[in-house]
C-alpha cells in the first residue's frame, strides 16, 4: 500500500525522474559541479568524521564544522555565509537525497525479496539537517 501511494504521488514521481536522469548521465549535483571536486570531497570527509565521532547534525558540537563549510562554500559562490545561504545549500544538497526515494527502494527490495542494503554514507542527509538547524533558536 505504501509503495502504491508513493507511485501515485506526482511530486515523488517527478523527484524520481530528476534523480534517475542525473544519475544515468553521471552528472553531479549543480552545487557539486560548481563548488569543485576538492571542496565536495572535503565536505564529505568532514561530515563523515563528525558522524563517526558521534556528533549529531542537531547538536552544538556541529557548529564549527558547519560554519567552516558554509564559509568555504560562500567564498566559492561569492555569497554571504548567512542563514539564507545555509538554507540554499541545504536545498541544493537535498536534491541528492530524498528520504522518500530511499524508502521507495527499500520497499522495492522487500517486495522483490532482495537483501535490503543500508546507505553506506549518509553524508547529505546529515549535512542537510545540520544546515537547516537554527542553533540560535
Amino acid at each position: 500500500m505504501e509503495l502504491a501511494g508513493m507511485i501515485g504521488d506526482e511530486d515523488f514521481r517527478a523527484r524520481m525522474r530528476r534523480t534517475a536522469v542525473r544519475q544515468a548521465a553521471g552528472r553531479p549535483l549543480d552545487i557539486e559541479r560548481d563548488a569543485g571536486e576538492e571542496l565536495v570531497e572535503f565536505t564529505r570527509q568532514k561530515v563523515a568524521e563528525a558522524g563517526k565521532s558521534g556528533t549529531g547534525p542537531l547538536g552544538n558540537r556541529v557548529a564549527p564544522v558547519i560554519d567552516d563549510l558554509v564559509h568555504r562554500f560562500a567564498e566559492v559562490f561569492a555569497r554571504t555565509p548567512d542563514r539564507t545561504f545555509r538554507y540554499w545549500m541545504a536545498e541544493q544538497f537535498e536534491e541528492a537525497h530524498d528520504p522518500r526515494v530511499d524508502r521507495y527502494w527499500r520497499l522495492v527490495w522487500i517486495v522483490n525479496g532482495w537483501q535490503v542494503v543500508p546507505n553506506p554514507t549518509p553524508v547529505y542527509p546529515w549535512l542537510v539537517q545540520a544546515l537547516r538547524h537554527d542553533r540560535a533558536a
